[in-house]
């Protein structure tokens, strides 16, 4: 009895383990691709030694504002914010991009101008991405934006 109890419970574990979802594989990589309506965003200046933070929490008029990743190397800027009490489109750029997912490392170039950082939190709705611009030869600036998935 001992051991058709302990052949029982041998079964019910090989099947329970090899019934694993394929949802349970960790190896699936997430992708930086569609696009993501900015939270909030975090801008730390450095000039002679100093730095100075600001944290912008989005209000309605900036989270119209998208950061689209259309392929695995292009896509958009939108940036909207109140201009004299009216919400209106800033920037509309073009940009190309890299991201290593095993690194983590992240780098975007608009305008010639290419910034190196990370992606320092991504899931299938939310991800937190830094770069820093160097594009000043007088000061340095990491941003730092907090970011959801949307469906446009």
């Amino acid at each position: 009895m001992k051991k058709l109890l302990v052949i029982s419970a041998a079964l019910g574990l090989a099947v329970l383990t090899s019934c694993r979802s394929d949802n349970d594989n960790e190896s699936e990589q997430l992708t930086l691709t569609g696009n993501w309506r900015p939270d909030k965003i975090v801008s730390t200046t450095t000039s002679g030694g100093t730095s100075t933070s600001t944290t912008v929490v989005t209000d309605a008029c900036q989270q119209k504002g998208r950061i689209m990743f259309t392929t695995d190397t292009s896509g958009k800027i939108n940036y909207y914010d109140n201009v004299n009490g009216t919400c209106s489109l800033l920037f509309d750029l073009d940009m190309t991009y890299s991201y290593n997912p095993g690194t983590k490392d992240f780098s975007i170039t608009t305008n010639g101008n290419k910034m190196d950082g990370a992606v320092t939190m991504l899931t299938s709705t939310n991800m937190v991405v830094y770069y820093v611009d160097k594009s000043n030869p007088d000061s340095t600036n990491r941003v730092e934006i907090s970011a959801t998935k949307v469906a446009n």
